[in-house]
């Protein structure tokens, strides 16, 4: 056999992923919770282990049932079934050997499909840690396939599994379905009728059926026939005898390998996590915690990251200096050190906060405590209407909006999917951090700080991740009760245990995530700098600041653009310096940063570079001498762009999911709207208060 694909299957949080990483050398993204893999993704066998044809191996989104209930679940029996392409050569089916209770019944599923499977038993490390029977061969003997341990975390058992999988097509023998017997007559009836679809096909419309889950998508025109000649009460009866068929050969299962008793009687060491979860999901003690979890975040990005920051920017103003000198005055100079150098330059001052920022994230989910934060929080959300599977997508938005939307594939219901979608471009993402960074770091300095510059610093930056966690929330809420009004699902989530954190898993994943926002700032935010630098460069005027009349910047296209603008902008506190940096912005929102480090560096009458957050602290209003930016106005921009939905590619992922305009367009209205007006409110709010 030559070019063979292989299909990787098993329950959420099981180990897939991590087993996909160390059989292809890959490094997709692995966490402590249901839900990361959204969607399936290919790989290559690696050569390293061991010579062997080339064979494909696809990662399918964790499933606990090929009975779907949302999208994602749905992709694992679309491609099983060939219902997308040609079937896989293979299936290695991934078990958690900790929880063999809850990965049977996928098991059993996999098996009627009567492909070439291969089980891999993952996580027999913690299993045998937890005290359970961890028996290799005697699951082979009761399954009827080949069984190979592996602890995927660590890379353990791949090679045997390489070899395993090479003899797999040899076997005669595959094991075979639950049959119906003389007490299943509704099934055994059924099958009969079905059985035109296929065993394994025959099996899933029959459930997905009487569960009223079969789509337009699903339902060929014949298959259509076949169901329309099945009573829907002998259909119902059916597939509960077929589910009860199952449920009782897990049973046999668990009771021949001796996880029966265990299971009754409590593992020996599994009460660990129990005893944590006491605490941390406590209601009171619990909510505590994650705030305080929050608060050492949100201050560590702050005072950590300073001296790094400082560092950048000394190198930025060396580069910048020492090119000035080296190509002379000129046009040619001003593009490359305005433009390029101090445009990207002022971005990637904040790369130590962004890497920060992506740890913390790293170090929750690869612990387990992510989950317990969603269980913490469901009450709340529950409450407000929300759907329970809709916060780690929303958590998740903190990084990056853009997979967050495609997590919301894991919640089974459209409109409280569409809802989660809604809510996650409110979460302030990665992209915002520069701006807060930038704002706090320039007009928050306090000289008679309550504990200290930092601290203070990281409670503000807190501040703006709370008001966009409440917001997202409260417009949750409202599109619930309004335009998107359903009945709210209880949820199921599995608590995963606790595990150490895998400090070799995160520092690729900051690392990978980190390039990805430098590679940002070295092309789409260089890019519509070095736009910027022109616009705002031409015409060419030989007044100088200096001279008492307005500057090249002020009377370029850009500059006269913006200053139209000013009287919009003027009642939140910004000028049209800053009304150039929004509406850069909107191809992406560190593009403000970029653009202010290039107004203050081009309005400069100095040779030597501008340091961004002090040329905005010193800025002074031309009309009246005070200072052109205070914190007052410094809170109405961050509030601004906590709402402002200022995101090309966040526009763009969600009508590819919505399938519509209509959406896309919908948030972009409503999301400018309320972040002009929170952003008045605040500005014109505090003036009345005498701030």
């Amino acid at each position: 056999m030559s070019g063979i694909r292989v299909a990787l299957v098993g329950n959420p949080n099981v180990g897939k992923t991590s087993l996909f990483n160390v059989l292809c050398d890959s490094n997709a993204d692995v966490g402590n919770y249901a839900g990361v893999t959204v969607e399936r993704r290919e790989g290559q066998l690696s050569k390293r282990l061991g010579p062997h044809e080339p064979i494909t191996i696809v990662d399918l989104p964790g499933c606990y049932s090929l009975t779907a209930l949302s999208e994602d679940e749905s992709i694992p029996f679309r491609v099983l079934s060939g219902a997308e392409g040609p079937l896989p050569d293979a299936i290695i089916l991934v078990l958690d050997a900790s929880n063999l209770a809850r990965n049977l019944y996928l098991a059993l599923q996999v098996f009627e499909l009567g492909l070439p499977t291969l089980v891999a038993l993952n996580m027999v490390d913690v299993a045998r840690d937890a005290g359970l029977p961890c028996d290799a061969q005697a699951l082979c003997a009761r399954l009827e396939v080949p069984v190979v341990e592996t602890v995927a975390r660590e890379g353990r058992g791949a090679r045997e599994l390489v070899a395993a999988l090479a003899d797999l097509r040899k076997r005669a023998r595959f094991p075979q379905s639950v049959v119906p017997g003389p007490k299943e007559p509704d099934l055994a009836e059924a099958l009969q009728r079905l059985a035109p679809l296929g065993v394994a096909r025959a099996r899933w419309f029959l459930t997905s059926a009487a569960a009223d889950l079969v789509t337009a998508r699903d339902a060929q025109p014949e298959h259509a026939a076949v169901l329309e000649r099945l009573d829907p009460a002998t259909c119902r009866r059916a597939a509960r005898q077929l589910i009860a068929l199952r449920y009782a050969r897990v049973d046999e299962l668990l009771d021949a390998l001796g996880h029966t008793q265990l299971l009754r009687d409590g593992a020996p060491t599994m009460s660990f996590s129990t005893r944590v979860d006491k605490i941390l999901t406590h209601r009171v003690l619990g909510l505590a915690v994650f705030v305080g979890i929050m608060s050492l975040v949100f201050i560590s990005i702050f005072s950590w990251a300073e001296p790094f920051i400082g560092a950048i920017e000394g190198a930025i103003g060396w580069l910048s200096s020492t090119v000035s000198s080296l190509l002379g005055p000129g046009l040619f100079t001003d593009l490359v050190t305005q433009g390029v150098i101090a445009g990207a330059g002022n971005v990637i001052v904040f790369v130590p906060q962004i890497a920060l920022l992506f740890l913390f994230i790293g170090l929750l989910e690869d612990s387990g405590y992510l989950a317990r934060a969603a269980f913490l929080l469901d009450r709340l959300m529950s409450r407000l209407g929300l759907h329970g599977r809709a916060f780690i997508p929303l958590l998740s938005g903190y990084a990056c909006a853009i997979p967050a939307i495609m997590g919301t594939r894991t919640i089974g219901s459209w409109k409280d999917r569409l809802v989660t979608i809604l809510m996650i471009p409110y979460m302030s993402c990665s992209a915002r951090l520069p701006i807060y960074a930038l704002v706090i770091g320039a007009l928050f300095v306090s000289h008679d700080p309550w504990f200290s510059r930092a601290v203070d610093q990281g409670l503000v930056l807190l501040g703006m991740y709370l008001l966009s966690t409440v917001s997202a929330l409260v417009a949750g809420f409202i599109y619930k009760r309004t335009i998107l009004r359903s009945e709210t699902p209880p949820l199921v989530l599995e608590l995963p245990p606790y595990r150490l954190p895998r400090l070799r898993n995160i520092g690729r994943q900051v690392y990978e995530r980190t390039k990805d926002f430098v590679r940002g700032a070295a092309t789409v935010i260089l890019a519509c700098t070095i736009l910027l630098w022109a616009v705002l460069s031409f015409p060419r005027s030989e007044t100088h600041a200096g001279e008492g009349g307005p500057t090249q910047i002020a009377r370029s296209y850009g500059g006269r653009l913006a200053q139209t603008l000013e009287p919009v902008l003027e009642p939140i506190g910004q000028d049209w310096r800053v009304g150039v940096g929004i509406l850069g912005s909107f191809a992406a929102r560190e593009v403000l940063v970029s653009t202010l480090g290039l107004v203050y560096g081009m309005e400069a009458d100095e040779d030597d570079p501008v340091e961004l957050r002090a040329a905005i602290r010193e800025a002074r209003n031309p009309n009246t001498g005070a200072p052109q930016h205070t914190p007052l106005s410094g809170l109405a921009l961050m509030v601004f762009f906590v709402y402002a939905c200022q995101c090309m590619s966040t526009l763009a992922v969600v009508r590819r999911e919505t399938r519509s305009w209509r959406w896309p367009l919908f948030m972009l209205g409503s999301m400018t709207l309320v972040a002009y007006v929170a952003a008045w409110i605040v500005f014109q709010g505090g003036r009345a208060l005498g701030f």
